[in-house]
């Protein structure tokens, strides 16, 4: 394994002349701490110091471990984007052409950098997440003061999306991102947010009063002692909801009606969506709506779990949003092993065996 080749694009931020350890190594010892159930700097520290032999088979290490003060401050110092770089290239190597691929774009919060006194994390993270590869294909920190409004545009830039289906939720209801996703040549089904006035308040009223004489698609859930029905209604009749004329690509709206029985308690949720899809079944359009929510599932409760990135307190600089790549990164090797066990096992098991490591490793060389 060649690891300055993996990571030779990454600037070294350290002084010329000064720097005792090598950029690559840095990088890697991070990554194989976070594959091997470390969190923060000093376990990853401490994991490297026990496993040195095993690390100098594949780095060169030439002043030894790198303390967690040094590994720190790199972090905080590195280049987020040139980070970001090593995931998304290697995310592309392995889902290769986006065509006919579904792509859920959802934001998270590093509840870790919430500051005392306030609500919100300094630092939130736009994801775009490649829903059959489970793999992240990108990403970008949210600006201060700013919202996923205006970072949705400029992450979806970095990606070729000709001829996907980009899923995003109410948040991403705004006619510039459905005029950018058409001029892409790309579909999209998105939320339809109750702040859209007119559009939300005509459709709601049309599926009120015509959705029994439209085909339904009904599924039926029972697990862990949850029930749940779930009604998709969809419909390409348009030409009595005025307000779709302003909305670039604009072909069926989408109807779901959740029931759901806990604990012997009726929960019942309607929601409504806009697509530029034609020619689709209720059942295929709401088998896109359904699986939007595996960013949550698969990568945010992975992050926030299994790799308990919410309790993380590192803040300053660029580190939060530098280990959060490392994390994802990490996530995305764990989770492509075939080994039939949990992510949370696969860890311990990257921390007791060194062969099972490099077998993680190795996915990298693609």
């Amino acid at each position: 394994m060649d690891v300055s080749e993996l990571f030779f694009e990454i600037d070294d931020p350290g002084q010329e002349g000064k720097c005792l350890h090598l950029l690559s190594d840095i990088l890697m010892i991070v990554l194989c701490g976070y594959l091997c159930d470390c969190e923060g700097f000093e376990e990853v520290y401490d994991y490297a110091c026990d496993k040195e032999e095993v690390l100098r088979e594949f780095l060169e290490l030439p002043c030894g471990i790198p303390s967690h003060d040094t590994l720190n401050r790199v972090f905080r110092r590195l280049s987020p984007t040139q980070l970001e770089s090593l995931l998304i290239n290697w995310g592309k190597e392995i889902v290769g052409l986006l065509s006919q691929k579904q792509l859920i774009v959802d934001g998270k919060q590093l509840r870790g950098t919430v500051e005392a006194g306030h609500k919100q994390a300094t630092v939130q993270i736009l994801s775009v997440w490649a829903e059959k590869e489970r793999l992240c294909l990108a990403q970008k920190q949210i600006a201060n003061k700013t919202n996923e409004i205006t970072a949705i545009p400029e992450l979806l830039s970095t990606l070729d999306i000709t001829d996907s289906i980009v899923s995003i939720d109410a948040i991403g209801c705004q006619k510039a991102i459905t005029q950018l996703i058409v001029e892409r040549q790309a579909n999209y089904v998105i939320g339809l947010k109750s702040n859209q006035d007119g559009l939300y308040t005509q459709v709601a009223d049309w599926f009120e009063r015509h959705q029994s004489s439209l085909q339904a698609e009904i599924s039926r859930d029972l697990e862990h002692g949850r029930a749940e029905k779930r009604t998709v209604i969809l419909s390409e009749k348009l030409n009595f909801i005025d307000a779709a004329q302003e909305w670039v690509g604009l072909k069926s709206v989408i109807y779901v009606e959740s029931s759901r029985w806990v604990n012997q308690e009726h929960q019942l949720s309607k929601r409504y969506y806009i697509s530029s899809l034609a020619g689709y079944w209720a059942a295929q359009v709401g088998h896109f709506i359904r699986r939007h929510w595996g960013i949550e599932n698969q990568q945010h409760w992975h992050l926030d779990v299994t790799f308990n990135e919410d309790g993380c307190q590192v803040r300053k600089d660029h580190a939060p949003r530098n280990l959060t790549t490392i994390r994802k990164l990490a996530l995305g090797l764990i989770s492509r092993h075939p080994a039939k066990i949990s992510l949370k096992r696969k860890r311990k098991k990257a921390a007791r065996d060194d062969e099972f490591l490099i077998e993680l490793l190795n996915q990298l060389n693609i």
